[in-house]
């Protein structure tokens, strides 16, 4: 069912352009389906995974080992405490995650944390529960656009996303 969203995020990350030496993060992997598709289509990107299941992320480093992807990796992680420095990553992208996240509030302030100055956050979740973060979002250190029907679909998509973009330094 989600294979259609995932080559969506894939086609998104292609649209941004991203340099060589870049990270992506993708949040909540589970078994690591979306690092795996943008790693082989971009393999100069740096991609990491992280999940609370060490379940999952035990099948989701299998699985990568088996296809000896070099530039993905693979971690256990909280997404309100995630184990990447200030201003690190490039671009995070979590599918269909941010539902489950216990403290959302704190998740998308970790995400702002790590991502690096013009990095960008997107989360792609259901409408309901993305519409249910905007009061939390207004205190971000992050412009936010919400995509609600995702575009390019039909109203009748239930998917929407998220858009987060670091704010730089004031010069």
């Amino acid at each position: 069912l989600a294979r259609p969203l995932y080559r969506r995020v894939v086609a998104d990350v292609s649209d941004v352009g991203l340099p060589a030496g870049s990270v992506v993060l993708d949040v909540g992997t589970g078994p690591g389906r979306v690092p795996r598709l943008i790693a082989a289509a971009y393999p100069t990107v740096e991609v990491e995974g992280v999940d609370l299941s060490p379940e999952m992320i035990a099948r989701a480093t299998s699985t990568a080992n088996r296809t000896r992807t070099s530039n993905l990796r693979f971690q256990v992680a909280d997404v309100a405490a995630l184990p990447f420095a200030d201003n690190s990553v490039d671009l995070v992208v979590s599918t269909l995650s941010l539902h489950h996240w216990d403290d959302p509030a704190a998740g998308l302030n970790e995400i702002i944390r790590v991502l690096a100055p013009g990095g960008q956050a997107w989360i792609y979740d259901f409408r309901p529960a993305l519409t249910a973060t905007q009061p939390i979002t207004s205190g971000l250190d992050a412009d936010m656009a919400l995509e609600s029907p995702l575009i390019g679909t039909t109203r009748l998509n239930p998917i929407a996303r998220l858009v987060l973009r670091h704010r730089p330094p004031p010069s």
